[in-house]
Formats: C-alpha cells, structure tokens, sequence
C-alpha cells in the first residue's frame, strides 16, 4: 500500500479517467450490477487508464476508503469466466472492511487520510492505494524537524547534567566514607601504639 503525498485536490482530478462501462457488452454489464448490488459500500469506477497521470487523477480525486478502479477487460473476464470472478472479488470484498483498517492506520499514525482503495488494470494487476498528507507536513516539516532535533539536544543536556550531579555526589559520598574510615582507624590504633611506646594511659593527678 502506498501512501502518495495531497496538498490540495479540485474536480480537474478526475477529467483525465476514461470510464468503460459504456463499453462492456450486456453479460458484463448485467455482471457489474450484482457486483455493485452485493458489494454496495463499494465505490466501483470501470475504467482504463492511458497514462500515469490519468491514474493519479483517479487517485487524487477519490474520496473515502473503499474505491476501486476495475479495467472493463477484467468485468468481461469475471462475467464469463467463474475463476477470474472468484479471483477479483476478494478485492472487493477485503475493499469492504478497508475503512475501519485505514481510520485505525491514520489513529495511529495520526496522518490525514483522503482516500484509499485498489485498481485492477487491464493485465489483472491489482495495487493497493492511499493518499493523504502527513500532519507534521501541514505544520511545516523543517520547522517540526528543527524543534524535534532542539528538543532532543535539550533532553540530552539534561540528562548529562543529572548524570554528572550525580557522580559528584556519588564521589562526595565515597570520600566522606573514606575519611571517616580513616579516622576510626587511627583512632582504633591510638591504644595499641601507646601501648608500643610505654606510654599506657595517663591519669591527670593534679587536683
């Protein structure tokens, strides 16, 4: 599925399709109104399209999330062949429940979507399509860009200077730690080192 880029869409988008149901025979046609009959939610346009631009025209000008292009070949296959029929009308049917796919994609990814849907050129090719706009394109993406890369840099900054907060006072800790361990060892070896030296303990007499 692929997602084309929509800045702005008029009724010029669909001038350059060339709509083919005026040209399948009756078996075809009485065909395409059961199709349209059984799959009713589905917005079926039977064309062909010349060039790559008729096509975005087609794309461009669609809306909702349950389109499909059908080349009028392929609705004369389907209408005379079972196997084609059974084939392409799992387009149809999977185009059925492409809404709820599509609204759960833009949640998520909270892009604005225009329209989505298939086409099923006149070799029997099917492609899958969606068009729309990212939001952070509406807001300008070097803005969004830049404050997304400042933002990161700030947090960076912040967390550097917690780290380093902290390994100060991780070192201030240990060396408070040392220097008391220090002091209760020489304190602890006052005795025996009087002791080595004769001194023993003095008792102040003087009264």
């Amino acid at each position: 599925m692929a997602v084309s880029g929509v800045t702005e869409c008029t009724s010029t988008c669909t001038a350059g399709r060339t709509n083919g149901s005026s040209r399948l025979g009756s078996g075809a046609q009485e065909y395409l109104r059961g199709l349209k009959e059984k799959y009713p939610d589905v917005n079926i346009t039977v064309a062909d399209f010349k060039s790559r631009k008729q096509e975005d025209a087609y794309l461009l000008g669609s809306r909702g999330y349950q389109n499909i292009a059908v080349s009028p070949g392929i609705v004369e296959k389907m209408a005379n062949d079972p196997a084609a029929a059974a084939k392409y009308e799992k387009v149809f049917a999977e185009l059925s429940g492409n809404a709820e796919r599509i609204e759960k994609f833009a949640r998520e990814t909270g892009d604005e979507i225009f329209g989505a849907g298939a086409v099923i050129d006149r070799n029997g090719k099917v492609s899958w399509w969606m068009a729309g706009r990212s939001r952070e394109r509406i807001e300008n993406p070097g803005t969004v860009y830049k404050e997304k890369v400042q933002k990161q840099i700030a947090e960076k900054r912040v967390k550097k200077k917690a780290e380093e907060a902290l390994r100060e006072k991780r070192l201030a800790k240990a060396e408070s730690v040392e220097k008391l361990m220090e002091k209760l060892r020489v304190e602890a070896e006052e005795p025996v080192k009087a002791k080595k030296e004769g001194r023993g303990t003095q008792i102040d007499l003087n009264i």
